[in-house]
């Protein structure tokens, strides 16, 4: 199972999150991990940005993560401790109001889940990097 379900980026061995801007990338350094690489790090508000280019990345890439949750279909955003953070992805809303779900019909519904509780867990990976060196050879 993949940690998060968003843009991640790997940079002199470390990993951000990230996104692209044309041939540059944003590098965001994660909350709570610390790295070995401070160097040209802007900070904005609590976030702590650098934009490098693509070039210059070991890896680029999204890590979708599905799975379904008693029958039910989930997008896992992210997972620590054990525990997932997870979008409901089906549309039986007196279903969710039923199990506990956080959230209404209009604005989707949100669950903590237990990791060991997810089932036909699927992570699908994008790789940015290599789409990007396939329309820039050499």
């Amino acid at each position: 199972m993949t940690q998060y379900s968003q843009e991640m980026a790997e940079y002199r061995g470390e990993t951000y999150f990230a996104g692209a801007e044309g041939n540059d990338v944003w590098i965001r350094k994660i909350p709570g991990v610390t790295y070995a690489n401070s160097e040209g790090f802007q900070t904005y508000g609590n976030r702590e940005l650098k934009t490098v280019h693509v070039r210059d990345l070991e890896a680029w890439y999204r890590d979708t993560c599905r799975a379904t949750w008693r029958g039910q279909p989930f997008n896992v955003v992210s997972t620590e401790n054990g525990k997932a953070e997870a979008g409901y992805a089906g549309g039986e809303y007196v279903w969710a109001a039923q199990n506990g779900l956080e959230g209404d019909q209009y604005n989707g519904y949100r669950a903590t889940l237990d990791v060991d509780e997810l089932q036909d867990v699927q992570v699908d990976r994008t790789d940015f990097l290599a789409r990007w060196k396939e329309k820039n050879p050499g």
